[in-house]
C-alpha cells in the first residue's frame, strides 16, 4: 500500500524522492538514482491500510550508503517477523512477500506530518506538525515540534514550541494537503520533508482513527454568536444546553405527541460548545426542520435568514413517514395561525411570573432555597417558551416573502431600549446626576432594560442591573454626543404578519434578557454564601452537589480557569465538523512554558488519545529496566517513547510524556489501543514520582496529581 500511494503521488506531479521496491533476495539496480544516501523503509501488505496504520511497527533505516543498502533491506524485511501488533488488534496474519522500499534520502532541515483532518475527529481541521531535522526524529519524539491548526473556513492557530519554522511554508503545506486529500478522496496522513526550500512528500496513508460509521455533526456559530459572543464560562455553557434541551423537548411533545420518542435524542444536542464558545449544532436542526412540510424548500430559507449557509447538509434520522409529516403539517399550521395570540399571552404571563419570582429572590438568602427557586424558574418560564420558536419560524417565512417591503415595517421593541437610554442621557444633561427625575428614570431603565447588553445570555456578564455605576459612566461618556430624543407613544405603522411576528420576537428577547438577569441575580446571591465569583466556573450539576452535598470543587475551578486562558487564545472558529462526539483538547502554550521545578498538582499537555483514567504512576527512564508485570495497570510517565514501547502500552492504563505530538507513532498506536495519552508536558519528570496517584484526561490534555507517594 505504501509504495502504491507513492507511485500515485509521483504520477500526479507531487515531489516524491526517487524510490524502488525490491524483495529481500533480489539485486538492487542503482542506475536511476542520483543520491549517494538512501532511506530503507518497510512495505508490508497491510501497512498503511484503511483500518490499521502499523505506525512504527517495522524498521526504518536512514542515511544508508550504497554499500550498506543490501544489509539494511535484510534488516527491514526481518522486522516483519514481529507480529505482536497484529495479535493485539485481532488482525489476521498472512504469508506475504517481504518487499522493501529504497528511497533517495532527503537532507531535511524541517520535517513533519500533515493530517488533512484532525485524527481526533474534527473533519475540517487540518493539523500540520513540524520539527527540525529528519522525520524519524520528529515522529519518534526526539525533536521539539510546533503544531498548526488550519480550519477550512480560514481560522488558524498554533501550539507547541517555538522552533523558528519559516511560516510561509504553512500555506504551501495546507495546499498540498488539500490536493492529496482530493486525489485519494479520503482524509490522509502525509509525511513530508523540506530541503533547500523544496517540500518533498515521503509517505501518504489513510488516517486510521476516523470512524465514518459515526454521524457527522456540524457546529456553526454564525447566528448564536450574537447571543453568546466570545468565550463563555462553564455555568453559562451548561445552562444554555439545559435550556435548549427543555425548550425543544417541549416543542417536540407539543407537535409530535407519542411520535416524539424517535427524535428525543436530538433535543439535548441543539447547541454545543467548542473551545469555550457556544455553537448551534445545525446537523440536529436539519433533522428537526426535515419534519416540517415542504422542508426541502424551508431549509434553504432558514439557512439564509440565520446566515447558516453550508454545502454540507447532514441528517442522522431516516426520512419521516407520511404519518409524521401529516401530523406535523396540521400542528404546524395550527401553531402558526395562533402564534401571535399565543405570543401576547406569553408576554402577559411573563410579566406576572417575573414580579412573583423577583420578590421571592429579594427575600431569600438560603443557598438551598435559592437553588430550588432557580429550578422552579426553569420549569415555569421555559414551559411555554417553545412558542417563541414557532414565532421565529413565522417571522422568518413572512419576512422572506415580504422581501424588501419588510424594511418599511417597524420592530418597535428593539427601539425602546435605545430610546430609553437617549431619554436618560437627555435628563442627565438637563437636570444632573443627583436630580430626582434622573434617578427615577435611571431606576426605571435598569428595571426594564438593565440586562439588555452584549453577552446578555452569558450569566457571568456584568450588566447595568448587577453594576448600576457602569450605567452612570456610560451616560457620562454619551452626554457629549448628539442625542435624538423620541417623544410621544409608539404607533404601529404596519400590521403585516412580518411586522407583528418580528415585533413579538423582539418582545420575547427583551423578556428573555430580563429573565436571565433575574437568574443572574439569584446566582450572585448563592455565590455570596459559597465560593464567590468562582461559582461561574462550575456547572449547574456541580453547584447542586456543592450546596446539598458539601463537595469541594476547588480543583475543578482552577482547571476551568486554566482552560479559559487557553480558550481566549484560540481564534473564533465559525464552523466545526465533528465525527461523532469526540473529546477535544486544546494545548495551553503559556501554561506549558511556565517556569521550572516548582511542584505543581495540575499539569497541562496535549491529549493525543481520548479517555480518562486514574491510577498509580510508574516513572520510566530506561524501558529495558522494567517488565510487563511492573507496568501492568499503571500509568507510564516518561520523557518520550518510540514504537518499541507497544508491549508496555498494551498492558498500561495510560501514558504521560514530556515530549510528543499528535503525529508520533506512540500517539497513533495509543489511539488504536484506546489508551488515554497526554504528551508534551513540560517538566513532567521533575513533577512526578513512581507511586504517585494521578488522574489523566486524554480528552482535554491534563494530568492531575491526586496523592503523592
Amino acid at each position: 500500500m505504501k509504495a502504491d500511494n507513492l507511485r500515485i503521488l509521483s504520477e500526479n506531479g507531487f515531489s516524491v524522492p526517487k524510490f524502488q521496491v525490491v524483495n529481500s533476495n533480489e539485486d538492487i539496480d542503482f542506475s536511476h538514482f542520483e543520491s549517494e544516501l538512501f532511506s530503507v523503509r518497510s512495505n508490508d501488505a497491510h501497512e498503511d491500510g484503511g483500518k490499521f496504520s502499523y505506525a512504527g511497527q517495522f524498521l526504518t533505516v536512514l542515511n544508508v550508503t550504497k554499500e550498506n543498502v543490501k544489509k539494511a533491506v535484510l534488516a527491514v524485511a526481518g522486522s516483519y517477523k514481529i507480529r505482536y501488533y497484529e495479535k493485539s488488534l485481532g488482525i489476521k496474519s498472512e504469508n506475504r512477500s517481504a518487499s522493501v522500499i529504497i528511497q533517495e534520502m532527503v537532507k531535511a532541515s524541517y520535517s513533519g506530518v500533515i493530517f488533512t483532518s484532525n485524527p481526533k475527529g474534527i473533519l475540517n481541521d487540518m493539523v500540520i506538525v513540524v520539527g527540525k531535522g529528519l522525520g524519524e526524529n520528529v515522529v519518534g519524539d526526539k525533536e521539539e515540534t510546533v503544531t498548526y491548526h488550519c480550519y477550512r473556513e480560514g481560522a488558524s492557530y498554533k501550539e507547541g514550541c517555538d522552533i523558528l519554522f519559516p511560516e510561509h511554508f504553512v500555506k504551501e503545506l495546507e495546499k498540498l494537503g488539500k490536493r492529496i486529500e482530493k486525489l485519494f478522496n479520503k482524509p490522509m496522513d502525509i509525511e513530508f520533508a523540506i530541503e533547500d526550500e523544496k517540500i518533498y512528500i515521503l509517505q501518504a496513508r489513510e488516517i486510521t482513527s476516523l470512524d465514518f460509521d459515526l454521524p457527522v455533526r456540524i457546529l456553526d456559530n454564525s447566528n448564536i454568536a450574537e447571543s453568546y459572543p466570545g468565550v463563555c464560562k462553564k455555568l453559562t455553557r451548561s445552562f444554555a444546553k439545559e435550556v435548549y434541551t427543555k425548550i425543544f423537548t417541549r416543542l417536540g411533545n407539543r407537535a409530535l405527541g407519542k411520535s416524539v420518542k424517535y427524535y428525543e435524542d436530538l433535543f439535548p444536542n441543539m447547541v454545543d460548545d467548542f473551545g469555550g464558545r457556544m455553537y448551534y449544532e445545525i446537523s440536529s436542526w436539519y433533522d428537526i426542520l426535515r419534519l416540517l412540510p415542504l422542508s426541502a424548500w424551508i431549509i434553504p430559507i432558514w439557512q439564509k435568514m440565520l446566515g447558516v449557509e453550508s454545502e454540507r447538509i447532514t441528517f442522522s434520522k431516516e426520512k419521516p413517514n407520511i404519518y409524521i409529516k401529516s401530523r406535523l403539517l396540521f400542528s404546524f399550521l395550527y401553531l402558526m395561525a395562533v402564534s401571535q395570540r399565543k405570543m401576547r399571552d406569553l408576554s402577559t404571563f411573563f410579566k406576572k411570573e417575573f414580579r412573583y419570582f423577583d420578590k421571592k429572590i429579594e427575600k431569600e438568602d438560603d443557598p438551598k432555597k435559592l437553588y430550588f427557586l432557580f429550578k422552579e424558574m426553569e420549569e415555569v418560564f421555559f414551559r411555554e417558551w417553545d412558542l417563541t420558536l414557532i414565532n421565529d419560524m413565522v417571522s422568518f417565512l413572512s419576512t422572506y416573502f415580504a422581501g424588501d417591503k419588510v424594511k418599511k415595517s417597524l420592530s418597535l421593541e428593539s427601539k425602546k431600549p435605545a430610546d430609553a437610554l437617549n431619554d436618560l442621557i437627555y435628563t442627565y444633561k438637563r437636570f444632573g446626576k443627583e436630580s430626582p427625575k434622573y434617578r427615577r428614570k435611571r431606576e426605571k431603565y435598569i428595571k426594564y432594560y438593565g440586562d439588555r447588553t452584549v453577552g446578555e445570555l452569558k450569566l457571568e456578564t456584568r450588566t447595568f442591573s448587577t453594576n448600576p455605576e457602569s450605567l452612570d459612566k456610560l451616560v457620562e461618556e454619551r452626554k457629549k454626543l448628539p442625542i435624538k430624543r423620541t417623544k410621544g407613544k409608539y404607533v404601529y405603522k404596519r400590521k403585516s404578519l412580518a411586522g407583528l411576528s418580528t415585533n413579538n420576537r423582539e418582545i420575547s428577547r427583551l423578556n428573555r434578557s430580563r429573565l436571565f438577569g433575574l437568574m443572574r441575580k439569584l446566582i450572585d446571591k448563592i455565590a455570596l454564601k459559597t465560593v464567590g465569583d468562582d461559582i461561574y466556573h462550575l456547572s449547574l450539576e456541580q453547584i447542586r452537589d456543592m450546596i446539598f452535598y458539601g463537595k469541594d470543587f476547588s480543583d475543578e475551578i482552577n482547571e476551568e480557569k486554566n482552560m479559559l486562558l487557553v480558550y481566549e487564545n484560540i481564534p473564533t472558529i465559525r464552523r466545526v465538523e465533528l465525527l461523532g462526539s469526540p473529546d477535544i483538547d486544546f494545548c495551553d502554550v503559556q501554561a506549558i512554558e511556565k517556569d521550572g521545578d516548582e511542584r505543581k498538582d495540575f499539569l497541562i499537555g496535549r491529549g493525543v488519545s481520548s479517555g480518562k483514567v486514574s491510577g498509580e504512576i510508574i516513572k520510566i527512564t530506561d524501558m529495558r529496566k522494567v517488565s510487563l508485570r511492573d507496568v501492568r495497570d499503571k500509568i507510564i510517565a516518561t520523557y518520550s517513547t518510540d514504537p518499541g514501547w507497544f508491549l508496555l502500552l498494551d498492558v498500561a492504563k495510560g501514558i504521560l510524556a514530556e515530549r510528543g505530538s499528535l503525529l508520533s507513532h506512540t500517539a497513533i498506536v495509543a489511539r488504536e489501543l484506546k489508551k488515554p495519552a497526554v504528551v508534551g508536558i513540560k517538566g513532567l519528570m521533575n513533577q512526578v514520582e513512581s507511586g504517585d496517584m494521578v488522574e489523566i484526561d486524554g480528552n482535554r490534555g491534563y494530568c492531575k496529581i491526586v496523592k503523592r507517594s
